[in-house]
């Protein structure tokens, strides 16, 4: 029995129910390699040795990056991935803490063995289990077909000896044989034991060899493949601006050839069965249209029109319809419907509850099932799927209450792949079974969105987000100065009362945290730590990071009111604008976020989805009973400072403002402010309200509604580009000094990568 008796020495980490292989650079849990990239083994390793002591980050980058430059947020990314695979496997439990400030601390007891002995036989035993259960990996070693242990096809639980030892007839020999026998025997039992106990452990799924695709400058998005894999339609800027073409462009070499060609955004191609053909969506500020045209270029033909303003399209498998989502008179919510691509004719297939819209709709390969998602009226959606003929209702498959990004089919159409955006604003792309349960990572290396899989299932197209965020003040005369920036996103700011205080937002130290500054960016200091937030309850099952966000001060500047996602769950939060111990004011289930203080600072407004849609309620500062204000929808409000109105928004997307009293009585439109609150970017002081009007393109107009004449003026134009998601603007009493958030890095690049056979 050489497997048997044969020996190697090794190093071994134990913890929380990993082993980490030190020689042959594995980890482990249980039966099954976690699968880690080099540079995150590393980080892994590194922080394993410093179990319990803070490693400086700078120390980390000299150590691993020995070679190269690379930024903190290279160090972060790989953090994070570690993060969700060591979590994955370990049912999210956190092993990795940030310190804000300075690095990272490697939380469990850490158990090292020297030269331990290790069984081949064991490694091997294992070894197969994995390749079997879990993912190929380049560097796993080549099993014999022939040679130590293997199960028998036909009893896939019992171990048998393929090469029999000969007859032993030494009686010492024997008994030491025996021995190693049963140790052998005893190890397989204790493979098959972790087998079985751990396979329910979702796996992670390494998208292999990831390239760019066209490695073109400024930003692609939709890739979509042609039924034969060979070419990829998809929308570019260009290289700068923010108009969107359509483009087809063979993979590997050739140019790319331009379908689309006017000053509206053409998005969401989608080839025809055929791949004679490439369907689009042309989009205007008040609704869009369906074009076809051929895959060679040429006229378009118009298919029809669409009340709403962005929708995915997908073909059915026979080409006889669309997928778009829209609205229709008798009902203004917007659902999933098919489309007849000879006639136009439109037919609704799923009709949304009150405040949810069903968006990014696509058939499955064989045309029977339509994945798509359900949005419930602000950054949460939900993966849905709906029999394609409306025979039966449609089935949630995620619980998750995240942003998603984009959603495909896998090739056998047994499983969605999606892109999911955690609270840090990373986006990692998943795939789910069509029968529903856990997600699995697919991990890419990148912040992953908007999904495609060929027709083969051997090529994942995605695209690969790159932004970054950062503070501007612009005041009269002079030119725009950059105040607030890091290595990360910066954004949210908010005026102090007295104008000598800045509060935002950062995830300059991993997670998003409340931030303060003195008025110019100076003396920069993290206000929250997240972490030692001491509820951490949650209905639910979301793994994203904590994250906090929209601060507003107090009207005597002693305050701070944020919305904080503790597992999955928002609600409102006090601190003192000194620091401290934060004060959690909603205890319940549903959503609360974005605080806005009453002037008189007794009340906080806030929006909460308790009543089934996003509204504006209201509740004492100190805590207290509940009041809802809206009763049509609300998102994001300002209390007015004469204490009896209130400004807000519909939604988030939405642009032009409503005001109601504070007590609820009968809503209405702001005529004056149709173009206001372009992305969030609005702000109110005591005079009046500062607002970007919408704009598709640079320049961008920041105009001022005077509360004393309700005129307007325009006090200020910009080429920066507003973001999305984040409040952006505020402003000083006087608006001489305003606050302005912009994209300092915005690119968006396809990359193809390829996905293991064993993935579908």
């Amino acid at each position: 029995m050489d497997s048997v008796k044969s020996h190697e020495t090794n190093d071994f980490y134990d913890f929380s129910g990993f082993r980490l292989d030190a020689r042959k650079r594995r980890l482990w849990r249980g039966g099954e390699v976690v699968a880690l990239t080099p540079k995150e083994f590393e980080v892994l390793f590194f922080l394993v040795k410093r179990a319990g002591q803070v490693v400086e980050k700078e120390e980390l980058l000299n150590a691993i990056w020995t070679d190269v430059y690379v930024e903190e947020t290279t160090l972060a990314r790989n953090v994070s991935w570690l993060r969700q695979k060591l979590g994955a496997a370990n049912g999210d439990a956190k092993l990795i803490e940030t310190v804000p400030k300075r690095g990272y601390r490697f939380l469990p007891e850490v158990t090292r063995s020297e030269n331990a002995p290790v069984l081949r036989v064991e490694e091997k035993i294992v070894q197969r289990i994995v390749i079997e259960e879990t993912i190929t990996l380049d560097e796993a070693e080549a099993i014999p077909a022939s040679n130590d242990l293997s199960f028998a096809e036909s009893d896939a639980a019992t171990p048998k000896l393929l090469n029999p030892q000969p007859e032993i007839n030494n009686p010492k020999s024997f008994r030491l044989s025996l021995a190693f026998a049963f140790v052998a025997l005893a190890a397989i039992g204790f493979a098959v034991y972790q087998y079985f106990s751990y396979k329910s452990v979702p796996k992670v799924i390494v998208a292999a060899r990831p390239a760019p695709f066209s490695g073109l400058p400024g930003r692609e998005n939709y890739p979509a493949f042609s039924p034969d894999g060979k070419l990829l339609a998809y929308v570019w800027n260009g290289g700068a601006g923010e108009n969107f073409d359509v483009y087809v462009k063979q993979i590997g070499t050739g140019a790319p050839v331009r379908l689309t060609d006017t000053a509206a955004d053409e998005i969401h191609p989608a080839f025809s069965p055929d791949g004679s053909h490439v369907a689009f969506l042309r989009t205007f500020p008040d609704h869009s249209e369906v074009f076809l045209v051929s895959t060679l270029g040429g006229v378009e033909r118009k298919i029809c029109d669409l009340k709403a303003t962005r929708s995915r399209l997908s073909f059915s498998p026979d080409g006889r319809f669309l997928t778009a989502n829209d609205s229709d008179p008798a009902n203004p919510r917007e659902g999933v419907f098919l489309i007849e691509t000879e006639t136009g004719a439109k037919r609704r297939l799923t009709t949304p509850p009150e405040f949810a819209k069903d968006i990014s709709a696509i058939f499955s390969p064989d045309g029977k099932s339509i994945a798509f998602l359900r949005n419930f009226g602000d950054v949460t959606d939900e993966l849905f799927v709906v029999p394609s003929g409306g025979d039966a209702p449609e089935r949630q498959l995620t619980f998750d209450k995240t942003t998603i990004v984009g959603l495909t089919w896998s090739a056998d159409g047994e499983k969605i792949i999606f892109s999911e955006r955690t609270a840090a604003l990373v986006a990692s792309l998943r795939q789910i079974s069509i029968n529903g349960g856990a997600s699995e990572l697919i991990a890419t290396g990148g912040n992953s969105i908007n999904p495609a899989v060929s027709a083969d299932g051997k090529t994942l197209a995605y695209v690969e987000e790159s932004y970054r965020t950062s503070i501007w003040k612009l005041e009269n005369k002079t030119p725009a100065q950059k105040i607030i920036e890091s290595s990360r996103d910066d954004h949210s700011p908010n005026f102090s009362p007295n104008d000598s205080q800045i509060v935002f937002v950062s995830n300059r130290t991993g997670n998003q945290e409340i931030w303060i500054a003195n008025a110019d960016g100076k003396n920069q200091r993290q206000l929250t730590d997240s972490s030692k937030f001491a509820d951490k309850n949650s209905p639910s099952t979301n793994t994203s990071p904590d994250t906090l966000g929209s601060p507003r001060f107090s009207p005597d500047g002693k305050f701070v009111a944020f919305d904080a996602q503790i597992n999955g769950n928002s609600d409102i939060f006090i601190i003192s604008a000194g620091g401290g111990a934060a004060r959690r004011l909603t205890l319940d289930a549903s959503r609360e976020i974005l605080p806005a203080w009453s002037a008189d600072g007794q009340w906080i407004y806030f929006n909460s989805n308790r009543g089934g849609g996003p509204n504006i309620w209201k509740m004492p500062a100190t805590g207290g009973e509940l009041i809802q204000i809206t009763r049509q929808g609300g998102f994001e409000s300002f209390a007015a400072p004469d204490g009896r109105t209130i400004f807000f928004t519909k939604s988030q997307n939405s642009v032009g403002l409503w005001q109601i009293s504070v007590d609820g009585d009968t809503e209405s439109p702001i005529a004056e402010l149709s173009e206001a609150a372009y992305w969030r970017y609005w702000t109110m002081t005591k005079s009046g309200i500062y607002f970007v009007a919408r704009a598709e393109q640079p320049p961008y107009k920041i105009k001022f509604y005077d509360f004393s004449n309700a005129q307007i003026k325009e006090v200020a134009v910009t080429d920066m580009v507003p973001i999305w998601t984040y409040t952006g603007l505020s402003a000083v009493a006087n608006g001489e000094s305003i606050l302005y958030v912009q994209s300092n890095q915005n690119a968006s690049s396809i990359v193809l990568a390829e996905l293991p056979e064993n993935s579908n």
